[in-house]
C-alpha cells in the first residue's frame, strides 16, 4: 500500500471521467477522500509525488497538485520535508471502526409500531430516470434547456459573498430571509392581487410541506376535510393521514362544485386557478360564491394556486385570496413550477395568528428552509431573473401546448382534451375501455411516458381512461412523433372502444 509507482493501483483507485461535468481536480479530491475515509488508504500511507500521479493519471501536473495542496489544507494529507504527502493520521481517530457482520438474530417487525401507515396509498409515480426517455410527457419536470442556470449561478455566487454569508450562515431559528420575503410580497403576490404583511407570510420546503403544516396544525380525527375528485393527489392523502373524514368533493364545468357534500366540510382544498388535474379555471362568480359559502358557514378554503405564473399576463383571474375579506382563506404558492422543482421553495399566506403557529411547527419540524437558497431565489427575482424566466416559459409552454393539441387531433382525434391558457399539461379522456395503465406499460416500451389519470380520483375503483400529459419538459419538436408512437402503442393493446361524448 505504501507503493508510489504502483500505476495499477491509482489508477483503480482513482477512475476520472474526462466527458464529466466535474473538473478532474475536484475527482481526484473526492476519490482521494472516499479512499482515505473508507480506510482503503490506510493513515501513514505515501502518496505519489505529483510528477508520478498526473503520469499515471493522464492529466496535467498542477491538477494533482493543487488538489493536493486543497487536501492538505483540509487536514486530509500532510507534507514531510524532502519526503512528499502522506495520509494525516489524525483523520482516522475518532472514527467508528467498520462494524462486524452480526450475529443471526429474530428481526425487529416494524409494521406493527408505524402509526397510520402511508406507503399504500395511491401516489403519482415517475420513472427517476425519465429524461433518457426521447418522449417524456410528464407533470412536475422541467426541459433543462430552459433551466436559467446563467441566472440562479450568479444569484448563488452573490449569496456566497462576504456580506452575503453572515446574512444566512447563522441560525435564522424560526425566521426567513428579509429579501425573499420582500420579493414574494411585492413580485409574486402583488401581481396575483394579494397583499400581505411580512408577518403574514411563510416560506416552506415546498407547496407540498405548506399543506403537511396546515393538516398537522388543523386536521384531527374528527376533523372532516373536502378534496376536489379528480384532485391532486398529496392533498388527498396528507389529509388522510390526519383523518378518516376526507370528502371527495365532485366537479363541474366551473370546477368545484357547489354540492351538498361541501356543507360537512370545515376545511376544503382547492385549485381554482388551474385545477388539478383537468385544467378548469374558475370563474369569478364561482370563486365568490365559495367565498360566500365559507364566510356563511365559518369555513375555511386552502387555496393552491399552483402554475398560475405562466398564465398570460391579464388573463388571469384574481387569486381566490385577492377577494377575501374575512381572512378564511389560507393561499399556498411555490417556485418549484417556474425556478425549478428540485428547489423546493413555496409559501404560505395567511392570517398573522396561523402564520404564527405553522412557524412555530416549521421550526419543530426543520427550524427554516436552507437560508442560502433563500437569499439566491430573493435575487433572482430581485435582479429580474424570474419575469425573463416566466416570458421564456409561457413562449414555451405556448408553443408545446398548441404542438400537444395539433398532433393529439391526428393521431388521436377520439381523445377528449382539457387545457387551458398558461397549463403545462392536458387532461385527456380516452374512449370507454381504454386502461390507461396498461396504456402507459405499453406506451412506456415505446419510450413515450405518460401519466395514468386514475391516481386523480378518490376510492376504490377509479375510472381507467383518464390520462395526463405533460409538455414542459419535452421539446417541442419531440411532440410529434411522441403522440405518434402513444397512438401507435394505443392500436397495439387491440382495444376497440366506443367514441367518447
Amino acid at each position: 500500500m505504501t507503493s508510489r509507482t504502483d500505476p495499477l493501483m491509482w489508477n483503480q483507485l482513482i477512475p476520472l471521467s474526462f466527458e464529466g461535468r466535474v473538473s478532474l481536480q475536484a475527482q481526484i479530491r473526492e476519490m482521494l477522500v472516499g479512499a482515505i475515509l473508507g480506510g482503503r488508504l490506510p493513515y501513514g500511507v505515501a502518496l505519489p509525488s505529483t510528477r508520478e500521479l498526473s503520469h499515471q493519471l493522464g492529466v496535467a501536473r498542477n491538477t494533482v497538485a493543487l488538489a493536493y495542496e486543497l487536501l492538505v489544507d483540509e487536514g486530509y494529507l500532510v507534507t514531510r520535508n524532502r519526503s512528499g504527502h502522506y495520509v494525516n493520521p489524525e483523520i482516522v481517530p475518532g472514527r467508528a471502526a467498520a462494524p462486524h457482520a452480526p450475529a443471526p438474530a429474530s428481526e425487529t417487525s416494524w409494521g406493527p409500531r408505524v402509526r397510520g401507515s402511508v406507503v399504500r396509498q395511491r401516489n403519482i409515480v415517475k420513472p427517476r430516470d425519465w429524461q433518457r426517455y426521447p418522449y417524456p410527457f410528464l407533470y412536475g419536470q422541467i426541459d433543462p434547456a430552459l433551466l436559467p442556470i446563467h441566472g440562479w449561478r450568479e444569484c448563488s455566487l452573490q449569496a456566497l459573498s462576504g456580506a452575503e454569508v453572515r446574512g444566512w450562515a447563522g441560525d435564522l431559528i424560526d425566521g426567513d430571509d428579509a429579501l425573499l420575503i420582500e420579493q414574494i410580497q411585492t413580485r409574486l403576490l402583488a401581481r396575483r392581487g394579494v397583499w400581505a404583511s411580512a408577518d403574514e407570510i411563510l416560506v416552506t420546503v415546498g407547496a407540498q410541506h405548506a399543506l403537511f403544516l396546515l393538516a398537522t396544525l388543523l386536521v384531527g380525527p374528527a376533523t372532516t376535510v373536502g378534496v376536489e375528485d379528480p384532485g391532486y393527489p398529496d392533498a388527498r392523502n396528507i389529509m388522510a393521514s390526519r383523518t378518516p373524514s376526507v370528502v371527495a368533493l365532485p366537479l363541474d364545468a366551473s370546477g368545484l362544485a357547489l354540492s351538498p357534500s361541501l356543507d360537512a366540510c370545515e376545511y376544503v382544498v382547492l385549485t381554482p386557478s388551474h385545477q388539478c388535474p383537468t385544467n378548469i379555471t374558475m370563474p369569478l362568480a364561482r370563486r365568490e360564491a365559495l367565498l360566500a359559502w365559507g364566510e356563511a358557514r365559518d369555513r375555511v378554503l386552502i387555496e393552491d394556486d399552483y402554475e398560475v405564473e405562466l398564465a398570460v399576463e391579464g388573463r388571469a383571474q384574481p387569486a381566490l385570496k385577492s377577494l377575501d375579506r374575512s381572512s378564511r382563506v389560507v393561499y399556498l404558492g411555490s417556485l418549484s413550477k417556474t425556478l425549478a422543482p428540485g428547489i423546493r421553495l413555496g409559501y404560505i399566506v395567511a392570517h398573522r395568528d396561523l402564520i404564527r403557529e405553522a412557524r412555530a411547527m416549521r421550526r419543530l419540524m426543520l427550524r427554516h428552509p436552507a437560508a442560502n437558497n433563500e437569499r439566491s431565489a430573493g435575487l433572482f427575482l430581485a435582479m429580474g431573473y424570474h419575469d425573463a424566466l416566466l416570458r421564456r416559459l409561457r413562449q414555451a409552454c405556448a408553443e408545446r401546448g398548441a404542438a400537444v393539441t395539433a398532433a393529439l387531433a391526428r393521431h388521436l382525434p377520439d381523445v377528449a382534451v382539457s387545457t387551458a391558457p398558461g397549463a403545462a399539461s392536458c387532461w385527456l379522456r380516452f374512449p370507454d375501455g381504454v386502461d390507461t395503465r396498461a396504456l402507459a406499460t405499453a406506451a412506456e416500451r415505446a419510450g413515450v411516458l405518460i401519466e395514468p389519470g386514475d391516481v386523480f380520483f378518490a376510492g376504490d375503483r377509479p375510472p381507467r381512461q383518464y390520462a395526463r400529459l405533460g409538455f414542459a419538459s419535452i421539446a417541442t419538436e419531440r411532440i410529434a412523433p411522441g403522440i405518434a408512437a402513444l397512438a401507435a402503442a394505443l392500436a397495439e393493446l387491440g382495444t376497440t372502444p366506443s367514441r367518447a361524448h
